[in-house]
């Protein structure tokens, strides 16, 4: 015999196990969806374009003090083309919409060329184009067009365009709505070649969702000075030539930058130099002028030495005035408003270091820039923080610049004090001879400072050939064998999950929202109420199913209930049960006869009293005719009960005692005074009495009479009792309303009785 099943019992079948059961009957429907949504991925993947990560790594150099590239070689001691970069600012620069567009624009991708595939076009690229496309002008109206090209022989081939079908030769003009294109022979050039597709696109369009999302540039580890830059594209090949092309675009961008600074230099060289050709041409026609007139051979050797001590007062005297001039030329330079944002030209020959550095500075910033509002507003805050850092180094700059022109005053007023001493000791030279020096003196000084800036300007041309790029490649751009989308082993394991998730789902979807008690995990035990068994659903569709040697699966659950009857109200003599439900239809007349039934069969005198005074159905279930019978006794002192009392006709030992005339008023009847004598007389004569009384959910009769019975039967039928019902049986049990409360579980299917189980024991059905 199976153990009593009662509330803890329950809770160690725990609902885990349940749930788990009420799953597994629909596994023929896991495994359908599983299997769909495998195939569904694996048509998916087999018809996806497969996108192919394209990378490269760039070594990029981290100046923070702007020493830049040429520190250490030749050319360090010109200290005019170093420029400060970071990382992030260069990563920025890689990125910016303008070097992308560059790029794309290097490559030709605004055609596009596919044939027709089984389900997606396949993209043809490079050595695999049967035609090249020349753009020669494209309008945005273009880019709605959808060209249709078929080869017809080596030279001509059908162009179509909205059904509109022309031949045209190779390399003639076409135009067409918003095009203008001459179309070639490519690599992969046959007659016979399928019919290609042909479509423009958008390289600004393109350039901002590379700058935006597709085009990923990153330090491989945190304020590290190496980067990666990666593309997914379907074709490597394409891949490959992007990343080549941007990053030499790139180089060649920043190459340029550089440049600037140096190119201004030898512009502002070039104009010095030039206005000192003109001065040593005229000293020099001067002084041949002078020696032919006066036939000057040679001079005095004292005079000469006055004269060079003189001369070299002179020098300095000249060369004080020179960088006078150079400075007056800087400040009228940074005076002029055309040079807001112009560099700042480097001049060579000037000697004061604070003025050069803050000139390289200043250029520095500028530079910067420059660069920035390649990608940014003048409203970014890092375009002002370096608008007003110029500002600040102008003003600094032209602060130094007056300073150093009030020493050079100084120190020429000083020479001129020195060069006039020895001029007076010169006076004694013969005049020829003074001015032949004088002369002499005045063309070494300006041939002097004419070589020193030709030097200069060589140098600054050999340091401009000499630039080269800021970054290096680390590993060139590189594509993985293997495609990176879709990916494959990830969508599998999706569609698996989502093919189990999807019947997990409907079924739990279905049975939250189904208002019927389903199994019995939906019943809520309250207190010690205790489960008393579970019938099965009734294949015979008879309302009597006890027959002497019937062992269908109900007969023998309602055998296990009747066993059930003992060992789970042991201590009570269980011989007035009192069967109830929350509302009508749920079996109770149909529990209450074969219960009977079944407790007769054991040789126990049973009666079956149909106390549903409001809609009986207990006479009508075993085919009885009706007579007089519990009502008419009620309400009539002279009516013996003992002639009430008929046999069922369904066993030898089941007695019924009918409900009789439908009373006018149920209620009042119940509270007879004769009811307690009924049942007083009822235990005398029979084993058990079995009260079928009307549902708890609608009327309160069984309440009533509950003070007379030994136990009470709730009956809950499966697909049929409303969830909403259960709260009158958890009131009963809050309030123990009714006696020894159990419940029976009717009308189970077969997945039911599984669920609740009978000590591992199981019926099949008959």
């Amino acid at each position: 015999m199976a153990s009593l099943i009662n509330k803890h019992q329950i809770s160690a079948n725990s609902d885990g196990n349940l749930t788990f059961f009420s799953y597994l009957k629909y596994w023929y429907f896991f495994v359908i969806t599983i299997l769909i949504s495998l195939g569904l991925a694996y048509v998916y993947i087999s018809n996806a374009t497969p996108y192919y990560k394209v990378s490269s790594t760039l070594l990029i150099q981290n100046d923070f003090k702007g020493d830049g590239l040429l520190k250490g070689t030749a050319f360090s001691d010109l200290d005019m083309f170093h420029a400060a970069r970071t990382v992030d600012n260069e990563m920025e620069v890689l990125r910016s919409r303008d070097l992308i567009y560059k790029t794309f624009k290097e490559l030709h991708l605004e055609t596009r060329y596919a044939i027709d595939g089984e389900f997606t076009d396949k993209e043809l690229y490079g050595s695999t184009l049967p035609v090249n496309v020349e753009v020669i002008y494209l309008k945005p109206l273009a880019y709605q067009q959808k060209l249709r090209l078929e080869i017809m022989n080596d030279k001509i081939f059908n162009l179509s365009n909205n059904g509109k079908q022309v031949i045209y030769r190779f390399n003639q003009i076409i135009n067409g709505p918003g095009y203008t294109i001459k179309i070639n022979k490519g690599p992969a050039f046959k007659s016979n070649y399928k019919a290609i597709s042909i479509g423009f696109k958008d390289l600004y369009g393109m350039a901002e969702r590379y700058s935006f999302a597709e085009l990923k540039v990153l330090p491989i580890v945190k304020d590290a000075n190496t980067i990666t830059i990666s593309v997914f594209d379907p074709i490597p090949q394409r891949g490959v030539d992007i990343l080549n092309t941007l990053i030499t675009t790139y180089n060649y961008q920043n190459v340029d930058s550089k440049n600037i600074v140096a190119s201004n230099t030898i512009k502002f060289i070039d104009q010095r130099l030039s206005n000192l050709t003109g001065d040593l041409s005229i000293l020099e026609q001067d002084v041949e002028n002078y020696k032919q007139k006066n036939r000057i051979t040679t001079l005095n050797a004292d005079a000469d030495i006055n004269l060079r001590t003189s001369g070299n007062y002179d020098a300095e005297l000249s060369s004080s005035s020179i960088q006078i001039d150079l400075i007056n030329s800087l400040e009228k330079y940074l005076t002029q408003s055309d040079s807001k944002f112009e560099l700042v030209p480097s001049t060579i020959g000037l000697t004061d270091v604070t003025i050069i550095s803050l000139i390289n500075r200043y250029n520095d910033t500028l530079l910067e820039r420059q660069r920035l509002m390649n990608t940014n507003s003048e409203n970014n805050p890092l375009v002002i923080n370096l608008t007003n850092q110029l500002g600040s180094l102008k003003a600094n700059l032209q602060e130094n610049l007056r300073n150093v022109r009030r020493g050079f005053l100084l120190q020429r007023n000083n020479l001129q004090a020195k060069s006039n001493q020895f001029e007076s000791n010169i006076r004694n030279v013969p005049v020829v001879e003074r001015g032949l020096l004088e002369r002499t003196r005045e063309q070494g000084v300006k041939a002097n400072i004419y070589q020193y800036l030709l030097q200069k300007r060589e140098e600054t041309a050999l340091s401009l050939s000499a630039t080269i790029p800021s970054s290096q490649v680390v590993d060139k751009p590189a594509y993985n064998t293997n495609p990176a989308k879709p990916k494959t082993a990830l969508i599998y394991v999706c569609s698996l999950f989502l093919g189990f998730l999807f019947p997990l789902g409907f079924i739990y979807g279905r049975d939250r929202l189904n208002t019927k008690v389903r199994n019995v995990s939906d019943v809520k035990l309250i207190g010690d109420t205790k489960i008393l068994g579970e019938l099965s659903h009734n294949l015979e569709h008879h309302t009597v199913v006890i027959n002497k040697g019937s062992r269908t699966t109900i007969s023998e659950l309602f055998r296990y209930i009747r066993s059930n009857l003992g060992y789970m109200t042991k201590g009570i003599k269980n011989q007035v049960l009192l069967v109830t439900s929350g509302m009508k239809g749920e079996g109770k007349t149909f529990f209450c006869i074969n219960l009977g039934a079944t407790l007769a069969m054991v040789n126990k005198k049973v009666i079956i009293v149909e106390f549903d005074l409001r809609k009986p159905d207990l006479i009508k279930g075993i085919n009885m005719k009706y007579e007089k019978g519990l009502t008419d006794y009620l309400a009539d002192d002279k009516i013996d009960l003992d002639l009430l009392i008929k046999p069922s006709g369904v066993s030898p030992n089941l007695f019924v005692l009918g409900c009789g005339m439908l009373p006018d008023d149920p209620t009042n009847l119940v509270f007879n005074d004769k009811i307690e004598g009924l049942f007083i007389k009822l235990r005398e004569k029979f084993d058990h009495v079995i009260v079928d009384t009307s549902p708890v959910g609608l009327v309160p009769d069984a309440f009533n009479i509950a003070p007379f019975v030994d136990s009470s039967i709730y009956l809950i039928r499966y697909n049929y009792t409303e969830k909403t019902q259960l709260t009158v049986l958890e009131d009963i049990c809050n309030h123990q309303k009714l006696k020894n409360l159990m419940i029976v579980l009717n009308d189970a299917n077969k997945e039911n009785i599984r669920s609740y189980g009978y000590g591992g024991y199981a019926y099949e059905s008959a």
